[in-house]
């Protein structure tokens, strides 16, 4: 009965060993993907930044465009007043 016992002893100690081996490589896996996501939302920070800069300048632009053009007469408007 004893060596049964022992037996089951040393079988659980080798699943317990196997299941920790197993944790480790599933943690170390789990760190290189967050790693991985962490860059990810770096990168889409800096182009989401980047967008919202080159939409504010395109704003402007068109903006000044509106401007100038409400400023300056039409060339077929002064053609139709002729």
């Amino acid at each position: 009965m004893l060596g049964r016992k022992s037996g089951q002893i040393r079988l659980l100690r080798a699943e317990v060993e196997l299941a920790t081996r197993r944790a480790g490589h599933w943690q170390k896996v789990n760190g290189r993907l967050n790693e991985y996501i962490d860059s990810l939302e770096a990168e889409l920070d800096i182009a989401v930044r980047e967008y919202t800069e080159l939409e504010s300048k395109f704003n402007t632009l068109v903006a000044e465009r509106e401007a100038s053009r409400a400023v300056e007469p039409s060339f077929f408007a002064h053609e139709v007043g002729m």
